[in-house]
């Protein structure tokens, strides 16, 4: 590259030293002096001529040397060609008119836009009606299809169709004979319609076969699939293929397979067109059922007729094995490890289902610190093994998982977005970026780097829409593109205000998503046609609860009552006294969220501070008081919509119309008056109002473990948690009843989930419930600490002495489990850096530290005595557990089940690849 280079400029050189030499050699070509032989005559005026007789011509030109210096002062290439086209450019607008206003901002209108990455993604985009390569099939709504089925079975089971005159079966027949309309009917008399449109569809079939199934068994197929149809009597065009949509998709919807193949069939005899996305509809319903034996054949069937397998049947395959055994991942796994071996490995969207099953949370998983850490490794042997490019839907589950709130790692997600973004030049949408979003929030010191992330989102949805005078011109529509934040992204934005409790930028967050949700609606868009959700709203909610209000209590004074007639004389008979007149305020017509929470004068006010002019009264919360009075109108909104949707009110703009009452909810509103109240009392009243209120808007809502949970913490947290000494009578009598309530409320709850048979889902299933393992402990902890703080430390003992028979020690090394072995080639994790899993309920010193002082201090030898007996047998059991992990205990007889699997699995596959052909035999590698 150098020489060429060099030699470049060596030509140039000499090509400009030869042209100054041309020119220099042109200055020579003067008229030569006429050359007379004859003498001169003579001259006696003036004095004689002077040798020589010519002008001599101009001095030679320097030397140019060659020499590094000398190359560098030459022109490049680019600016030659830069002053070669300036040139041209001049040539070629020498004789054009000058240009008018109109004409600019035509021209800068349109070179904007061919900037435009996707021009299609813009709202007023139009697609070619031609172009259906990206067409998919809309499913019909429910009411469409029963209109469509009952229409359909009206005319084929009509009395001007076929008369039957003889219901014994004698009547008259259709095609072979063999079934009669009036046989059909009474048959499938009870059955649902689609069944009834069905048998009626069956019944009319001419062919030498009745039954299944050549369509969906792929047997007996000619050589194009997609064109056979033959062997119909009755005419085409008896049903329509809408109609035959709307019944294969009711077929789907009520997710019986065999009888969506079977219809397969009768469509087959009717003539109708084969289409095998059908096949993976049937797939898809087999999958969710954990029917693998149904997806395995469908999947080799599918090759047997010369349809391509795609890469979303050996997904559908591998989804099928997970939901089999949801907490048995490992088969799974080794499906995948043997197509590798086979050098036939599954593609990334395989992976990516696995993965997004030990991560993801779901009704059928509930994912741990082991779970993860098998993701990371199969993310990492995927690289080594399969594929060393990762897709960005795994660059995307990856770093979702560095956002989980029990193990998060923003450090690890930065570096995959840089890893996604600069070095394998992967452009990310929006669920990239929310995915980054969530896992920077997941701690409060990297939070701010959401919303720095998110400003780079926004710039380029901006440059992606930005549309040059649309406000001079009167364009105001609302344009959308792959940038837009949508519901998630702003949900991910409050997992960081939350912990760090910044308010501030939390009503920020609200607001936008109003302002979307009412563009959305005003221009029925289907980016923002529903509002905030419930998990936003229980974002904002904590929020609240974690702020600290910016005026201490100890630096308040109350206001004169002469100042404002209308204003309450405290802060706490302020926030004791509203629930008697809560319609009295107006906070129902709303815009934004200064809107939504009518701003009211604090009644807070530093009393070191001078007196604030009315026009500077700050708008955001300066104390508890303020924050709760907000919170409080806030969900007051929620339960106005929620009552107003359900009444069908459509007259005025309804921001949360689709939040939903769940528990959740609800405890993160009792949250905000737990961190904030002034009084026990007043969240006491504030906790039977909302339950009232509740469940005359949804009756199934009802409290939960982590209702229970936090409203025991808040009893039994003592001074120091915020409940004063006037309150303590109050806390005992309130936590004794919410600790009955729970008692006989667990009971129940635990009764249900042990009918259920996998073990995944009864975890995931008792961690909804606030029935976990360590929500368990935590509030048998405040019970313990309630009554050893407030009641008798015998009733505290002997709940100490109950937890420690219902939750043994033994229970900790019983439940150890060795990790889980899969044959992968590389690890990421080790034993050390996994945190352990599945751990029983526990109480260490700590969680009893209450119980053992006042034990102490009432001089009972033996109840400390028993107190350090069992918190000690919960400690030895830890440790052990703890040596068990770090010495790998039970690991080799893990490793060596995973080698006699692999050796069985190669052998099936060599059998199975020297009887089919190479495009089935990983397929059928485990499986069969």
């Amino acid at each position: 590259m150098l020489k060429s280079s060099f030699a470049r400029k060596v030509s140039r050189l000499r090509s400009t030293r030869s042209l100054s030499l041309s020119r220099s050699i042109q200055a020579y070509h003067t008229a030569l002096p006429h050359i007379n032989t004859s003498p001169p005559p003579p001259d006696t005026d003036g004095p004689p001529r002077s040798f020589p007789l010519y002008r001599p011509g101009p001095p030679a030109p320097p030397f140019i040397p060659l020499t590094q210096e000398t190359l560098a002062s030459l022109p490049s290439e680019q600016s030659v060609s830069r002053q070669f086209k300036n040139r041209v450019t001049k040539k070629a607008i020498e004789s054009l008119p000058p240009l008018e206003e109109d004409d600019l901002r035509t021209f800068y209108k349109e070179l904007v836009k061919t900037g435009i990455k996707y021009p299609q993604q813009g709202r007023l985009a139009l697609e070619d009606p031609s172009n259906t390569q990206n067409t998919r099939r809309i499913p019909m709504s429910k009411d469409e299809r029963e209109s469509i089925l009952k229409g359909v079975e009206i005319r084929l089971g009509g009395p001007g169709l076929h008369e039957d005159h003889d219901e014994s079966g004698s009547g008259s027949q259709i095609g072979s004979g063999e079934l009669t309309l009036a046989v059909v009917r009474r048959a499938t008399k009870h059955a649902p319609t689609h069944y009834r449109v069905f048998a009626l569809l069956a019944s009319m079939v001419v062919g030498p076969e009745t039954g299944p199934s050549e369509t969906s068994k792929g047997k007996g197929r000619a050589a194009d699939p997609l064109t056979m149809g033959g062997g119909a009597d009755v005419p085409l065009g008896l049903v329509s293929r809408r109609e035959w949509d709307a019944i294969f998709e009711e077929f789907i919807e009520k997710g019986d397979a065999r009888g969506a193949e079977s219809l397969l069939d009768v469509m087959n005899l009717h003539g109708t067109a084969f289409q095998p996305e059908r096949i993976t509809d049937i797939m898809k319903v087999d999958a969710l059922a954990g029917r693998m034996g149904e997806v395995a054949r469908l999947s080799v069937e599918l090759g047997r007729s010369g349809l391509p397998v795609q890469p979303i049947h050996q997904d559908l395959l591998i989804t099928s094995l997970l939901r089999q055994n949801p907490s048995n991942p490992q088969t799974a796994i080794s499906q995948l490890i043997t197509a590798e071996t086979a050098g036939q490995p599954f593609p990334q969207s395989s992976y990516h289902v696995v993965i997004s099953h030990l991560t993801q949370p779901s009704p059928t998983s509930h994912p741990n610190a082991h779970t993860r850490a098998l993701a990371w490794d199969l993310f990492t042997h995927m690289r080594l093994a399969a594929h060393s490019t990762p897709s960005r839907e795994l660059y995307t589950a990856m770093i979702r998982v560095c956002g989980d709130a029990r193990q998060p790692q923003p450090e690890r997600a930065r570096d995959l977005w840089i890893e996604m973004t600069e070095s394998e030049k992967i452009e990310p949408t929006r669920d990239e970026y929310a995915a980054t979003i969530r896992a920077l929030g997941s701690t409060k010191k990297d939070y701010l780097e959401a919303f720095d992330l998110l400003r780079q989102m926004l710039a380029k949805h901006h440059d992606a829409t930005f549309v040059p005078f649309a406000e001079e011109d009167g364009d105001q529509v609302p344009r959308t593109s792959e940038y837009l934040p949508t519901l998630d992204t702003f949900i991910a934005l409050l997992e960081g205000t939350k912990r760090a409790g910044d308010l501030n930028r939390a009503r920020w967050v609200l607001t936008e998503v109003v302002k979307l949700a009412r563009s959305g609606q005003m221009w029925d868009t289907n980016e923002w046609n529903k509002g905030a959700d419930e998990e936003l709203l229980a974002g904002v909610f904590m929020t609240y609860a974690s702020w600290k209000p910016t005026v201490g209590r100890e630096s308040l004074k109350v206001k004169k009552e002469e100042e404002s007639s209308e204003m309450i004389a405290s802060e706490g008979s302020e926030v004791e006294g509203w629930p008697a007149d809560r319609k009295g305020e107006n906070w129902l017509d709303v815009d934004v969220i200064e809107e939504l929470v009518e701003p009211v004068e604090s009644q807070a006010v530093d009393s070191s501070a001078p007196e604030p002019i009315a026009s500077a009264v700050p708008i955001t919360p300066q104390s508890g008081a303020d924050a709760i009075r907000e919170a409080t109108a806030l969900f007051q909104r929620i339960l106005h919509d929620n009552q107003a949707s359900a009444q069908g009110s459509t007259d005025t703009f309804l921001p949360f119309r689709d939040v939903r009452l769940t528990p959740r909810l609800i405890n993160s509103y009792f949250s905000v008056h737990l961190a904030h109240a002034s009084s026990l009392v007043t969240a006491r009243k504030e906790y039977d109002w909302v339950w009232a209120s509740v469940s005359e808007l949804a009756k199934a809502v009802k409290p939960n473990g982590w209702t229970y949970l936090q409203m025991l913490e808040k009893c039994s947290a003592g001074n120091r948690g915020g409940v004063e000494w006037s309150d303590r009578p109050v806390a005992f009598e309130w936590g004794c009843q919410l600790w009955s309530e729970y008692t006989s409320w667990s009971q129940v709850v635990k009764k249900q989930i042990e009918t259920i048979p996998d073990e995944s889902v009864r975890q995931r299933r008792r961690w909804i419930a606030g029935l976990g393992d360590r929500q368990v402990e935590r509030i048998w902890a405040s019970i313990i600490r309630l009554h050893a703080l407030s009641g008798s430390s015998s009733t505290s003992l002997s709940l100490l002495e109950q937890f420690h028979t219902q939750y043994p020690p033994s229970d900790i090394l019983e439940t150890y489990s060795p990790l889980p072995e899969v044959g992968l080639k590389i690890k990421m994790s080790t034993p050390g850096t996994t945190p352990e899993a599945q751990v029983p309920p526990y109480l260490l010193f700590d969680d009893v530290r209450a119980l053992h002082q006042r034990l102490v201090k009432v001089e009972d030898v033996d109840g400390i005595g028993r107190l350090k007996w069992i918190v000690s047998g919960y400690k030895a059991a830890l440790g052990k557990r703890r040596k068990w992990r770090m010495k790998g205990v039970g690991q080799g007889r893990e490793r060596r089940k995973v080698i006699e699997s692999s050796t069985s699995t190669s052998t099936s596959t060599n059998t199975s690849r020297r009887s089919e052909v190479d495009n089935e035999g990983y397929i059928l590698g485990e499986v069969e």
